[in-house]
């Protein structure tokens, strides 16, 4: 893979191409990315870093026909700047679905970060085939001439989305069928990422105005309090909602309403966020931080560790240890 190391006012460039290669070093950044091109057409893009100083790494395109692109990080965050000035946010909140010609696209990457990345491509021309001729509406807005193009949609990351991001790092994704199982979850990545725009547009068109009654407002304050205080006791939802003073099916519907998922899915949310925040710190045994996120087995809190950031927790610990060192 070939880098190139230039030098602004706002500090180190480097650049990456993304159209071959493996692995990479690069002054402040060192870690390893991985592209792998499939027969389908879809490109899948897998970047393991960790940033030493605050720099920016600038991306070389992989394609020269119109594309579609997925981006997720699983761990860490980032900063898009495109090439017209725009700035996006890259964090495991926000996922995006976009398509960048221009030269000159760069991420900010801040010292200390530990970066998971997983992105999913296509040439539309391919896609275009796979829907049997017609794009769908979503991806019509991507199409046009190669090379002034610079398109790029945000969306909160559904549980589906996150857990096929793992899965493209679990261990799983291994042995004599490996390509065959990236090509499928990279596939399904970039499916889960345009029908979530899809859905997403459908809001636009048909807005959810549903406003909650005060007394229910206040019940799911309630609720979340005694979620984040709590996280280190057992959740049960039926005690959850009957301390609500509502049903377990309308405490649902008002997480999906406020964050997008159920309370279950919320609660994991948070245990797993709070567990990450404890082990990169490198000052609490793995059972430590189980215990402070509600696991009284650490066999069980090292599969959901697994299951949604696509590594174990001894594994994070070790890597935030060895950089205290």
């Amino acid at each position: 893979m070939g880098t190139k190391d230039t030098v602004s006012s706002q500090g180190s460039i480097h650049t990456l191409n993304m159209a071959g290669g493996e692995k990479f070093e690069i002054p402040g950044v060192r870690g390893r990315m991985e592209r792998l091109t499939f027969p389908s057409g879809i490109v899948l893009f897998r970047l393991e870093y960790e940033t030493l100083d605050d720099c920016f790494l600038q991306m070389q395109g992989a394609f020269e026909e119109p594309w579609v692109g997925s981006a997720l990080h699983i761990q860490g965050r980032s900063e898009l700047i495109c090439p017209n000035g725009d700035c996006y946010s890259l964090n495991p909140e926000t996922a995006m679905l976009m398509r960048i010609d221009q030269h000159g696209s760069r991420f900010r990457l801040y010292k200390g970060q530990i970066v998971r990345h997983i992105g999913a491509a296509s040439t539309l021309s391919a896609l275009r085939q796979r829907f049997g001729g017609n794009l769908p509406a979503i991806l019509q807005e991507f199409e046009g001439p190669y090379g002034d193009s610079c398109h790029l949609r945000g969306q909160a990351p559904s549980s589906r989305l996150r857990q096929q991001a793992s899965g493209l790092f679990s261990q799983q994704a291994n042995g004599i069928c490996r390509e065959l199982k990236l090509e499928a979850i990279a596939n399904l990545f970039l499916a889960e990422m345009i029908e979530g725009q899809e859905g997403l547009e459908g809001q636009r068109e048909t807005p959810h105005t549903e406003t909650l009654p005060l007394w229910e407002e206040q019940a799911y304050h309630d609720v979340l309090e005694q979620v984040r205080n709590h996280l280190d006791t057992p959740l049960s939802i039926p005690t959850l909602a009957d301390q609500a003073g509502i049903t377990e099916n309308r405490l649902d519907q008002i997480f999906k309403l406020k964050h997008d998922q159920t309370c279950a899915d919320f609660i994991r949310h948070e245990r797993m966020t709070l567990a990450q925040r404890l082990l990169e710190t490198g000052e609490h045994p793995v059972k430590v931080v189980a215990d402070r996120v509600g696991y009284g087995h650490v066999s069980n809190f090292s599969r959901a560790y697994r299951a949604r950031f696509g590594e174990t927790p001894a594994r994070n610990l070790r890597r935030a240890s060895t950089s205290d060192a």
